[in-house]
């Protein structure tokens, strides 16, 4: 993150009060697909832990990078789906509760990069929104989910180099055992969040 973006979430953590420090990507990118697991029940979790109306909430910056790599890829004739985005530490309490096993579940007394709207689980699909294959489903936590896998199908991985060039290109960093999962640099620095990610009434 730049200083000056890491200065401005500062700012806001310590008066307490403001405008969400996070950003509702579509915003951004209207052309994003939105299929958010974790509002759903078809999770690794197999329960449904988002509230109705959860948004792809993001930090500016995240936001700003998943765009860069949205508009380098849509003239080659994909989108971006996202299956996660900023995740309220709130949740990930509930997930612990549910699943209390570090590797799977981030501990919440130390927040994971999605408590700090610095991290995005995604996949491509065509410009119709088709799914196209990849090495694995989402939140497979085998070894064919790591960057480094060559089983498969050779039209799995060129998707999964085509989204990693996208989205290093765009400058995140990349989860070397899940092909899914980006990073926003220095993203552990970062404060975690628990701010809500629905709209307000």
């Amino acid at each position: 993150m730049l200083p000056a973006a890491k200065l401005a979430l500062t700012l806001w953590l310590s008066a307490g009060a403001g405008e969400s420090p996070v950003v509702d990507a579509t915003e951004l990118i209207p052309d994003l697909v939105l299929d958010l697991r974790y509002a759903t029940e078809d999770n690794f979790l197999k329960r449904k832990v988002y509230p109705d109306g959860a948004r792809c909430m993001l930090l500016p910056d995240t936001a700003n990078r998943l765009k860069k790599a949205a508009d380098t890829l849509r003239p080659k004739g994909y989108r971006l789906k996202v299956y996660d985005c900023y995740r309220p530490r709130a949740v990930q309490y509930e997930m612990w509760k549910i699943l209390p096993e570090p590797g799977y579940v981030a501990d919440p007394k130390f927040g994971s990069n999605h408590n700090r709207g610095a991290a995005v689980d995604l996949t491509l699909v065509t410009a119709d929104g088709a799914p196209v294959e990849m090495p694995t489903a989402f939140d497979d936590f085998t070894p064919a989910a790591h960057h480094g896998y060559k089983g498969g199908t050779e039209a799995s991985r060129k998707h999964r180099e085509l989204l990693r060039q996208a989205m290093e290109g765009a400058g995140f960093k990349r989860n070397r055992m899940e092909w899914w999962h980006y990073d926003l640099p220095g993203a552990k620095k970062l404060p975690v969040l628990d701010v809500p990610f629905t709209k307000p009434q």
